[in-house]
């Protein structure tokens, strides 16, 4: 056969090795990603909390809070003691919560954490503050999709290209194997490209081949038998023809009824014998 032939223990090795470097080559992205991200203050997950914490110790030593350092990406609501708003800097989607957290939090309760959110109470001599920060990085669960469909991806392509030159070669086996069950011995042997069919497959043409010429042979044998006996009986006609002829004329002479009968006789069983010649000749 002209194709190369692979082994299943080899494709299967192959899958698995291809697999495994486009797991490994998207994980080492991954990884270089996220160290190139944590660098970046924008991105990195700590960062917000890291300054949130750091402007609050600021303002616990200087005795007040400075909302003209406070950090990007927080939200703060000031309030004084009579419930005045003296400051607010929140995002629409986190306001109400933080006023829920407000109205609810006391000086010994001043800390919430719900999910990836945290809220914070800080008490100053004549005001307070509440602040909300996530510790979640920006765009964090796209980022998490995307190489969640790229592991999927990486996984499923080689196998399906696995599956499908499997179902491929098969369906030759199975296109082969019909042609041979439908007695058509004029069909080419094929090559799938999968070692072991390919073995199937050679040891099916070797069959196909003695049966062509166990076949042959039966073929040649039966003629040979047909042509011996027409043979015998063309062999057969003339005497016949002259037994029966030399019969009709004794019969018209006078003879005895045994005599007749005799006559009779040979008569018939040469037109039976005849008959069985004549068959042989016909097939």
């Amino acid at each position: 056969m002209e194709k190369r032939s692979i082994t299943i223990s080899r494709m299967i090795s192959i899958y698995i090795a291809v697999v495994s470097v486009l797991i490994g080559f998207t994980t080492l992205v991954a990884l270089i990603i996220a160290f190139f991200l944590n660098r970046e203050s924008s991105f990195a997950a700590d960062n917000v909390e890291k300054a949130v914490e750091a402007w609050i110790h600021d303002c616990q030593e200087s005795g007040e809070i400075n909302t003209a350092l406070f950090p990007e990406g927080a939200d703060i609501i000031v309030v004084s003691t009579d419930g005045e708003e003296i400051f607010v800097k929140v995002s629409s989607s986190k306001e109400k919560a933080l006023r829920k957290f407000a109205r609810e939090s006391s000086p010994e309760n001043g800390r919430l954490l719900h999910g990836k959110d945290v809220y914070l109470r800080m008490d100053a001599a004549d005001e307070s503050a509440f602040i909300h920060y996530c510790v979640s990085a920006p765009h964090e669960y796209l980022i998490l999709f995307t190489f969640a469909l790229a592991y999927l991806l990486e996984v499923l392509i080689p196998t399906v290209v696995l599956i499908k030159k499997i179902k491929s070669s098969l369906r030759k086996v199975f296109d082969y194997t019909e042609s041979l069950k439908s007695q058509d011995l004029s069909v080419s042997p094929i090559n799938t490209g999968i070692y072991e069919l390919d073995q199937i497959n050679i040891a099916t043409d070797s069959m196909q081949k003695e049966l062509v010429a166990t076949m042959e042979d039966n073929w040649k044998k039966e003629q040979d038998s047909k042509a011996q006996m027409a043979q015998i009986a063309h062999d057969l006609k003339t005497p016949l023809t002259v037994i029966r002829g030399n019969a009709d004329l004794l019969m018209e002479k006078e003879y005895d009824e045994e005599s007749k009968e005799s006559l009779e006789a040979i008569i018939r069983n040469s037109e039976k014998i005849a008959l069985s010649v004549l068959d042989i000749l016909e097939k």
